[in-house]
């Protein structure tokens, strides 16, 4: 019993030794409340966050979701189709429709330059009949 009768503390030395901050123990409780009820609210915001984040981690591994948010945005969408033509090595001449791309016209420096890719066009011409 002398134990407790050395432990316990009289109010006033109990005030005496709370930090400067704090006026009384009721200042004490009121400050510790507080802390506890923000406390409360920012693990609150932040499981909802976490919610928020491991829902938008699982929809963007959805192929449809994906697909979706690639062709919504202009600049991933041109990025993604730049990226897989620079796969190919190029641009494929003939497309899916069967329309062909056109070649940059030639032109010849010379009177015999003209006459060799004129040749060259009656040949193929000529060729295709």
């Amino acid at each position: 019993m002398n134990e407790d009768n050395e432990n316990a503390k009289t109010p006033q030395e109990i005030e005496t030794a709370l930090p400067g901050k704090f006026k009384s123990v009721d200042a004490l409780a009121r400050a510790y409340s507080e802390l506890e009820a923000e406390f409360t609210r920012r693990s609150q915001k932040l499981k909802a966050y976490e919610e928020a984040a491991g829902a938008a981690e699982a929809a963007m591994r959805d192929p449809e979701t994906l697909y979706r948010a690639v062709t919504e945005n202009k600049e991933v969408r041109a990025r993604v189709v730049g990226d897989y033509l620079q796969s190919l090595g190029g641009v494929p001449l003939m497309g899916s429709a069967g329309a062909g791309v056109t070649a940059p016209a030639v032109k010849p420096a010379s009177i015999a330059e003209a006459g060799r890719l004129a040749l060259g066009y009656f040949r193929g011409q000529h060729n295709k009949q």
